[in-house]
């Protein structure tokens, strides 16, 4: 989104606000994800550390991690007697050894996935880190009730749908302005639908495109049969088939 760990440190040196943790908050931990015995739990841009501080007061060892070093020094300074692991880390980036090999019972996104590039993706990969049965809770304020110019910090809709795709059980429950998705797996990698009606007697040739970037995320777009695929489509006519995937990239997307 363009906001770096720099700017992010920035803001908790020079002591900015943030949303509390609020009672309703709380009352969704206890009934939807209370901690069994030894149960681990990983806030994921924890912040200041408040949601850790409260899943260790359920019984949670707990790892709080954030990609901002002015977070973490807040969160040891505020909480210095808190049984909690913090770890530099950004979880979409960043090598993820740090987490370890054991399994969490509890994933926790309170107000910080929207700034993710590729949610889907960080999620099913930290969801193939729950133990069986385990929860994936992510807490977001919604578009619809957030000003224009802080747009980047909530999902709408159509993100909230693609966020939830592929796992087993889906649970939405309001939290005042927020929503809080309570997510079960195991969820799938990928998803894919049957053929509404048969295939037609002859052969159609298509094209399309696959674009990466520097950390070799693939583009892909969300479309209206509800899949996610790259962009393309027939050929037109004569066209050679590079042609294709160029043009059908420009209409689908406007990259050129």
């Amino acid at each position: 989104m363009g906001i770096t760990r720099t700017d992010w440190s920035k803001c908790y040196i020079e002591g900015r606000g943030f949303r509390r943790l609020g009672d309703e908050e709380k009352g969704l931990l206890v009934e939807h994800a209370p901690a069994p015995e030894g149960g681990r739990a990983l806030d994921v841009g924890c912040g200041t550390g408040e949601m850790s501080v409260y899943l260790a007061s359920l019984g949670y060892t707990v790892d709080g991690a954030d990609f901002a070093e002015g977070a973490l020094e807040q969160a040891r300074t505020d909480h210095p007697d808190a049984e909690v692991r913090w770890l530099c880390l950004d979880i979409e980036r960043d090598d993820p050894a740090p987490l370890g090999n054991d399994l969490y019972d509890l994933v926790v996104f309170r107000l910080s996935v929207a700034f993710l590039n590729d949610r889907t993706r960080v999620l099913h990969a930290l969801g193939r880190r729950l133990r069986e049965g385990g929860t994936m809770l992510v807490i977001t304020p919604l578009a619809a009730h957030t000003p224009a110019e802080k747009r980047r910090i909530a999902l709408d809709e159509e993100e909230i749908t693609a966020l939830t795709c592929g796992w087993t059980s889906v649970q939405r429950i309001a939290a005042g302005d927020l929503a809080a998705l309570v997510l079960r797996g195991p969820c799938a990698d990928t998803v894919a639908v049957e053929r509404s009606v048969p295939a037609t007697g002859y052969a159609v040739a298509g094209a399309l495109a696959v674009v990466t970037d520097e950390h070799g995320r693939v583009l892909l777009g969300w479309s209206k049969r509800g899949m996610w695929e790259a962009p393309g489509g027939k050929i037109d006519g004569a066209e050679p088939l590079d042609g294709a995937g160029v043009r059908e990239l420009a209409e689908e997307t406007g990259v050129e």
